[in-house]
């Protein structure tokens, strides 16, 4: 197909759309230095912001993560080093980043820099030695640094522990230890702890489920830790917020559940936490107690950044919502991002139908300003299918390139996306690829009764579950017309089988069981991949461990033997997504020619 070309011809104007260097710039990282100057990274660039000038000004290229220091400095993770940077932008290194880092947090104490690390030193594997599997769990380094000592070595933890948060000097450490090496769709977990003064590694938590990560209190009294306590449905429970003393002799619950937790921290003098969560289509900010008691909202504003709380106690924040880019909140102003484009023709709409079985859904269609009724329509699937669809404008930018070209794209919240209830979460268990795909169908019905779309205008695309999603939708029904499907799968039992997580089918289909039954394989692709006669282009990394290449390949040689317009791109190195630039706007540009090959506007 001349759309698989390695150099994909696409209008000059459409091909610089797919340029990563015009992503929409968003806050990666914000801290506080002093009373009135903050450090921001926007794109890898380092930025400060004074409350006086309310202009961002570019101090520091390259800069992957910052933490707050004292009143005179920040500290940068930059190109495997740590930096000092001073309120006036004078920069000196300080440490270079051991290799083999797993996870780094770092602080600034009274004698200096203090750095807490999870190191793997293992020796590199001969990729073409003999190996035994399964493999035995190893081990990696928990470690220790302090200007005045040098590194140290405090105990031996093992692999699949990552997201570490120290106190204050580093005397205390916490982490999340995964139940299993390989990635899990649960995301099963349990945290630990290192304490100095015994020299001990402690287990916080038990049955902690489904767990996100942990921060810790400044004075290594109390962490926050994020995950659901739930070992039976641990992918469709919403996680909660928890607060737990470090000896483990209090824990408090301090959200209500049902919610999707997008972000969470301390709030001013750590008597307070703050949470942002995705409830519906909408975010929200709250403030809570200790004891899980509301103090407090922003009104209609909310973070979709980590707050910095400022000495009066202001909260400055990025923020944005459906009508708005995002921003940054100084408390009395909003201070725009420097973008890359003009992106203010690109819009959001909310839309909700009834589904077959009188279920309610919502979703989310992208537009441009003046676009006709007979525009194609995209159908944007989303992954998990345990993910939230959130209401923000910067989503639309995402689309720009599928926008500008003339199409609209329509990402529907169907049952089992988060944030709107266990009980919706847990919907599509047992009928997968059947009843959420009901869902799709029906809101694709419902825009063309809008007059927003044309029944023999419709295509489809989505990554892991959203591709198998694409794969389905082909598979079982006509109404779509072409379709792109990145790094998904058309065969449940034997994706757990190759990748090794059972915790996907058991809790979506039925635990492993033979023969294999009807449960089992009700909403596969794999029975009816003949029937598929729509083009296809298949996108995929030939590292995924999640989704393996296999069922991309499958799926592109069985269509080929039947004659059915279809191609596979293979991106060596990447694994579940593409991260490399290069690779996703090739993967872009495949997506868009496609698309104007198949179903042109």
């Amino acid at each position: 197909m001349d759309v698989l070309l390695d150099e994909v011809k696409l209008p000059s104007h459409l091909d610089r759309l797919t340029d990563t260097a015009l992503d929409l710039r968003r806050v990666q990282g914000m801290v506080r230095v002093g009373p009135d100057v903050l450090f921001v990274i926007l794109s890898g660039s380092l930025y400060k912001l004074t409350a006086e000038r309310a202009v961002l000004e570019p101090v520091f290229d390259s800069v992957t993560r910052l933490w707050p220091a004292d009143e005179n400095c920040a500290l940068v993770e930059s190109e495997g080093a740590l930096w000092r940077v001073d309120r006036d932008g004078t920069k000196g290194r300080l440490l270079t980043i051991p290799k083999g880092t797993i996870s780094y947090d770092v602080k600034w104490g009274i004698r200096g820099l203090v750095v807490g690390a999870l190191v793997d030193r293992r020796a590199p594997v001969d990729p073409k030695a003999p190996y035994f599997y399964p493999a035995p769990r190893e081990k990696v380094t928990l470690c220790r640094y302090a200007s005045i000592e040098g590194w140290h070595d405090l105990a031996d933890v093992p692999e699949g522990c990552g997201n570490l948060s120290m106190c204050r000097y580093g005397r205390r450490i916490a982490w999340r230890e995964s139940l299993n090496v390989i990635p899990e769709e649960a995301q099963r977990g349990e945290f630990y702890g290192f304490d100095l003064n015994t020299n001990e590694v402690r287990k916080l938590t038990e049955g902690a489920g489904k767990a996100g990560r942990a921060v810790m209190a400044s004075d290594g009294s109390a962490l926050l830790y994020e995950a659901n306590h739930e070992t039976e449905y641990p992918i469709t429970t919403h996680t909660d917020l928890w607060w737990l003393s470090w000896d483990g002799s209090e824990r408090v619950n301090l959200t209500e559940g049902g919610r999707y937790i997008a972000r969470f921290g301390w709030g001013p003098r750590e008597k307070t936490a703050w949470v942002s969560f995705v409830e519906g289509l909408e975010t929200q900010t709250e403030v809570l107690a200790l004891d899980g008691i509301p103090e407090g909202t922003f009104g209609d504003l909310d973070a979709v950044s980590d707050i910095v709380w400022m000495p009066d106690g202001l909260a400055i924040f990025e923020t944005e919502d459906a009508e708005r880019f995002p921003a940054i909140w100084t408390g009395t102003r909003r201070v725009p991002l420097p973008q890359p484009a003009n992106y203010e023709d690109l819009r959001v709409l909310e839309m909700d139908w009834e589904a077959p079985d009188g279920m309610e859904i919502e979703g989310l269609l992208y537009e441009a300003d003046g676009l006709r009724g007979s525009a194609p329509l995209l159908i944007s699937a989303h992954g998990g299918p345990a993910a939230p669809v959130e209401n923000v404008r910067s989503e639309a930018v995402r689309y720009r390139h599928l926008l500008r070209a003339g199409y609209r794209v329509f990402r529907p919240a169907f049952r089992g996306s988060l944030g709107f209830g266990d009980d919706f979460a847990r919907g599509n268990i047992g009928c997968q690829g059947r009843a959420d795909l009901e869902d799709i169908i029906s809101g694709v019905d419902f825009l063309i009764e809008e007059g927003l779309a044309l029944k023999n205008r419709v295509g489809i695309f989505g990554g892991s579950y959203g591709g198998y999603m694409t794969l389905r939708a082909l598979s079982v029904t006509d109404r779509f017309h072409a379709g792109v499907a990145l790094f998904g799968f058309i065969d449940n039992r034997r994706m757990t089988l190759e990748t090794g997580d059972f915790t996907y089918e058991t809790e979506y289909l039925e635990p492993l069981s033979w023969p294999i039954t009807e449960r089992t394989r009700g909403g596969d692709v794999f029975p009816n991949l003949g029937a598929i006669r729509t083009p296809l282009l298949l996108l995929h990394g030939d590292q995924d461990p999640i989704c393996p290449l296999s069922e991309s390949k499958v799926t592109c040689r069985a269509l080929e033997a039947l004659g059915v317009p279809v191609g596979l791109v293979v991106y060596p190195g990447e694994g579940h997504g593409f991260r490399k630039e290069k690779n996703r706007r090739d993967s872009a540009r495949r997506t868009l020619a496609w698309f104007l090959n198949y179903l042109p506007p």
